[in-house]
């Protein structure tokens, strides 16, 4: 689950500044990077490619059927070649684990014996290296008989091989990198056995190559991904960790690298391609969405400074293929004029809707939307300082802002007025709880394609098995069954999520700006939850504990309802939230809600975009892209399909009695948004608390200092 960001209050005095802001028109916008866009061509006839892609510039070589190698040649215009799509067998011998070629061509190939291992990581031993001339000769075979290695994994492109210079190669083993030169002789090596992953971590490793023969090893341990570059020093080679010129910021493993002749290329969240050179400075390449093009490319091949090909998975029809492009280098004034629109995402563009901008992006003979991801610690800042500026984005997705400080102050456009005047969409089509959800001060500020539902589950002996319950309850319930917890998260979780609508009804009034948390009550909430919460302190942090007394579950779409609720291993009730009245209560998590900045000088633009995204039946929403729909006609037919024999592989169908159980489950969602005062609050308890925790204070000393600085939030909210 992901924390929402917190999200200073003073940062709406910055916003302020956009009520003062005469608009500006729309803004001169230009497709690319430095006047250059990759135009990208859908490729036929590639059914049959396997994985593990290379280039020459001359062949385009893939490991195909049997672990083979298998070469196309590449026309003048960079193209396979058409008559042969599949290309011919390139190997003798089948079992290639990994292949590279050099920049003259030549082709190296590693086999080795895999074997199962007891941790569920891959042995490999013994084996050979083999080198290849473009004819197919084998010019030497070198035996690795004797040599052993476990590895986590194997993926498709496994890195074991890397080409440097002067014809030595360099071959991943183990704890040891080998240096063989040009006759096949091994000449050197490098201990890498202090910076691998840990033993059982499944991190990856692998090798890379760069500019002019320069060679790279990257792993990736306990959530860091690490480069280092390989220096020769006479029959040795040692590591140095790359830093500088944009390398820390990819220690993250959200980013994906690509190595190739012409530099290593990266893909980070921000969807723009990256290369590096013999410089070791990053420089933006291409962005994605300029070439209509999704930035989860599983293969990047950088065939030479004007031509890339490019393979992604993807779903058509309900079936995942697989598709390859070929991205040619224009300059952005010579292909057709259209409005250049930006849609602002934070933390990551989600799947379906990154798609449905590629899709309109290829439909629309007049727009075409850039998305632009905003990420790390500053990103909201970041997006702020964009929206107060002469050149906001027009479309934000919201699924990851505070929609209310936006909405008060009417950042956001209404989009109640572009429902009315639809032909596509009107507001009886969505859930009503969806719309009430992101209205704002009467004003509409966004809609989600759809959402999944929080909810607690409990077995029915102890929780009893109706849905609905107060804080209350679950105290008694914590009271009949002593020295059992709630669950093993945090005292600063369960604070937000199971006690959060409880401290903003008792203990805040927002509107008189009083606060009772120098309270008994107040304080007994404290100890009580602190003795029913895991030790961790940190949001995150959660622990094993026996036998807890509930449980949190994500139901993402119907058939998380039959694995977790109605056909569970064991008997459970859902119980959902404790809500003020006892009545049943679910969070709503919305997933790809899209508003329209005020500011934009391309409204009817973005409204044509959030049009085309809502109208669609994208690919079957409820079954394969893991949420609910927020359209009614949607979750109608969600509802039935889901009793149709043999609809589930694992279940077959649902019954009657489930479908109503996901029906009234729907119906008790709260899609209510949660203000950034509110988690301010819930932040400054946390915090607060902390000190007694340590026992660095008393429980009274921590109340007084939560009370005053509360207080003093509420009061400033108020003058806003």
């Amino acid at each position: 689950m992901k924390k929402r960001r917190y999200l200073c209050r003073s940062s709406l005095l910055f916003l302020t500044a956009v009520l003062f802001l005469s608009a500006c028109g729309k803004a001169e916008r230009q497709r690319g990077i430095e006047g250059y866009i990759y135009e990208a061509e859908l490729l036929s006839g590639t059914e049959d490619w396997g994985s593990n892609f290379k280039s020459n510039g001359t062949w385009l070589y893939y490991i195909g059927y049997g672990s083979a190698l298998y070469r196309i040649p590449l026309g003048e215009d960079g193209k396979p070649e058409r008559e042969n799509p599949a290309g011919a067998r390139f190997s003798a011998d089948d079992g290639i684990l990994d292949y590279t070629i050099s920049a003259d061509g030549e082709i190296y190939c590693f086999y080795a014996d895999t074997g199962g291992h007891d941790t569920g990581s891959l042995e490999l031993s013994g084996g050979r290296l083999s080198k290849y001339l473009e004819d197919g000769e084998e010019v030497y075979r070198l035996s690795l008989d004797g040599r052993k290695a476990v590895y986590a994994s194997l993926p498709a492109a496994p890195g074991f091989l890397a080409a440097g210079r002067e014809g030595r190669i360099f071959l991943l083993s183990g704890d040891e990198i080998l240096v063989v030169d040009e006759t096949g002789a091994v000449v050197g090596g490098a201990d890498i056995s202090a910076v691998r992953p840990g033993e059982g971590y499944s991190g990856t490793e692998k090798l890379l190559e760069g500019e002019d023969g320069r060679v790279y090893y990257m792993t990736e341990n306990e959530g860091r991904r690490t480069a280092y570059a390989l220096l020769e020093e006479e029959n040795s080679c040692r590591l140095q960790a790359m830093s500088g010129g944009g390398w820390e910021e990819k220690s993250s493993l959200a980013g994906r690298f690509y190595g190739s002749h012409h530099g290593i290329l990266y893909c980070g969240p921000d969807g723009i391609l990256q290369c590096c050179g013999g410089e070791g400075e990053w420089k933006d390449m291409l962005r994605w969405s300029d070439s209509n093009l999704w930035q989860n490319a599983q293969e990047v091949i950088w065939i030479s400074e004007e031509r890339v090909l490019a393979g992604f998975t993807v779903l058509r029809d309900g079936d995942v293929s697989h598709e390859y492009y070929l991205l040619n280098r224009r300059k952005a004034e010579e292909l057709p004029e259209k409005e250049e629109l930006v849609l602002a995402c934070t933390g990551v563009c989600g799947n379906d809707l990154e798609d449905a901008v590629i899709r309109f992006n290829r439909d629309s003979d007049r727009y075409h939307i850039t998305i632009e991801v905003y990420d790390g610690e500053d990103a909201i800042t970041k997006l702020d300082t964009r929206l107060v500026s002469s050149d906001p984005p027009d479309l934000l997705e919201l699924s990851e802002l505070d929609v209310v400080k936006y909405g008060e102050k009417q950042v956001l456009a209404d989009l109640n007025e572009y429902l009315k005047k639809s032909g596509l969409l009107k507001r009886e089509d969505f859930l009503e709880g969806i719309l009430e959800g992101y209205t704002v001060n009467g004003r509409l500020t966004g809609i989600p394609s759809g959402f999944m539902c929080f909810t607690l589950l409990g077995r029915p002996e102890e929780t009893g098995e109706k849905a609905g319950w107060t804080l209350e309850d679950m105290m008694a319930l914590t009271e009949a069954y002593p020295g059992r917890k709630l669950n093993g998260f945090s005292f600063y979780f369960n604070l937000e999520w199971l006690c959060g609508d409880y401290v903003m009804d008792k203990f805040v009034n927002l509107e008189s700006g009083e606060c009772k948390f120098d309270s008994d009550e107040f304080r007994s909430l404290v100890q009580w939850l602190a003795e029913h919460s895991g030790s961790g302190r940190g949001y995150y942090d959660e622990e094993e504990v026996e036998d807890p007394l509930i449980r949190l579950e994500r139901i993402f779409e119907f058939i998380d309802y039959l694995r977790y609720v109605s056909r569970s291993d064991e008997k459970t009730a859902m119980i959902g939230f404790p809500s003020h009245d006892g009545r049943p209560l679910y969070q709503a998590g919305p997933v790809n809600a899209v508003g329209i900045t005020e500011k934009s000088g391309y409204r009817d633009g973005a409204w044509q975009f959030i049009e085309f995204f809502l109208s669609q039946e994208v690919e079957r929403t409820w079954q394969l892209s893991g949420y609910f729909p927020s359209r009614r006609d949607l979750v109608e037919k969600m509802l039935e399909e889901a009793v149709t024999p043999g609809y589930w592989y694992e279940y077959d169908c649902a019954a009657p009695e489930e479908v109503q159980g996901v029906e009234e489950m729907i119906a008790h969602t709260d899609f209510s948004l949660r203000d950034g005062v509110r988690e301010d609050i819930i932040g400054i308890i946390a915090e607060e608390t902390e000190s007694y925790f340590n026992g660095d204070k008393s429980l009274e000393e921590v109340t007084k200092v939560i009370q005053n600085r509360v207080s003093t939030l509420v009061q400033e909210g108020q003058g806003m």
